[in-house]
């Protein structure tokens, strides 16, 4: 294969991944904004600059591209998780920094796309359970992620594991209420609240082995 042809083909994949990624861009801007019932193959398509035959060349389906939307919120919470330092400045917070992170995804505007998916595909069967399916395999690369930080311990590990699920839960109805106020104080009180709970696991996970060695030399 020439050099040639080898930079046609590189060129060609990286103008499809553009077209996907704005596609994906769109979807969710119009989701976001305009709702489930108006997010129709023309208006996602005309917010990304391209055609609806673009569109179907790219996501062979409208919700092939929801699905990619639900896609970008998992890899994007994911790019959270392999970051994770768990050695942090003395004037930092691990829990409070990762409760903040998070938020910064499931508390934005944006994240109205996925809650409109979920309600726009409530009434059939089929659709929702391919959403079941998905959201338990972003369960599944959320929690790899993390077992694969090489700079998190065990007990850190194991802590996020175990309470990831409820932390998720709140925000996403944290998120609803976003609807009704914007009020800063009332969400940084409850995401103290999460930051609070996350840092008391943590710490009761990092003196268990020595109160269990001292229980035991009793």
């Amino acid at each position: 294969m020439t050099k040639t042809v080898q930079r046609l083909r590189r060129s060609q994949a990286d103008r499809s991944a553009a077209a996907r990624a704005a596609l994906v861009t769109a979807a969710i801007r119009v989701l976001s904004e305009q709702g489930f019932a108006r997010a129709t193959s023309v208006a996602i398509a005309g917010q990304a600059g391209l055609s609806t035959g673009a569109l179907h060349h790219h996501f062979a389906t409208k919700e092939d591209l929801f699905i990619a939307v639900l896609d970008d919120v998992t890899a994007r919470v994911n790019a959270l998780f392999a970051d994770l330092r768990e050695e942090q400045s003395a004037d930092d917070d691990f829990a409070a920094t990762l409760i903040k992170s998070l938020w910064s995804v499931y508390g934005e505007g944006a994240y109205w796309s996925v809650w409109e998916i979920n309600i726009g595909w409530r009434s059939d069967k089929g659709l929702c359970k391919q959403l079941a399916v998905h959201r338990r395999s972003s369960r599944d690369r959320m929690n790899a992620t993390i077992r694969r930080n090489s700079f998190l311990s065990d007990r850190t590990k194991n802590t996020l594991l175990a309470l990831l699920p409820f932390i998720l839960s709140a925000m996403r109805g944290m998120f609803l209420e976003t609807f009704a106020t914007r009020e800063e104080p009332f969400f940084r009180g409850q995401l103290d609240i999460l930051a609070g709970l996350l840092k008391g696991r943590l710490n009761e996970a990092a003196t268990a082995p020595h109160q269990s060695h001292v229980a035991a030399n009793k």
